[in-house]
């Protein structure tokens, strides 16, 4: 089933997570955890291209977190926390 709020492993995954925005790292991030979650439910463990992609944003996010290149927040929060909205 190909649903916009879970990243199935036959859906494309970007090669290069480097070049992605903040908030696009978040939104695959949250879709494969959803897609974790349904993989469990109806298999009873996840696919393993679903961990390797978790595995693979876990270590983006961490090194982002490292750098200093996100704060937490999507990239329109941190817009929004800027400008004093």
């Amino acid at each position: 089933m190909n649903d916009k709020t879970r990243l199935a492993p036959e859906d494309p995954f970007p090669k290069d997570l480097d070049n992605l925005a903040d908030g696009e790292v978040e939104v695959l991030n949250s879709k494969v955890h959803r897609q974790i979650d349904e993989e469990y439910v109806d298999e009873g463990q996840p696919h393993p291209e679903t961990e390797f992609r978790k595995e693979e944003l876990d270590e983006e996010l961490d090194e982002r977190d490292d750098d200093g290149t996100s704060d937490g927040m999507s990239d329109g929060a941190a817009k929004s926390q800027d400008s004093g909205e």
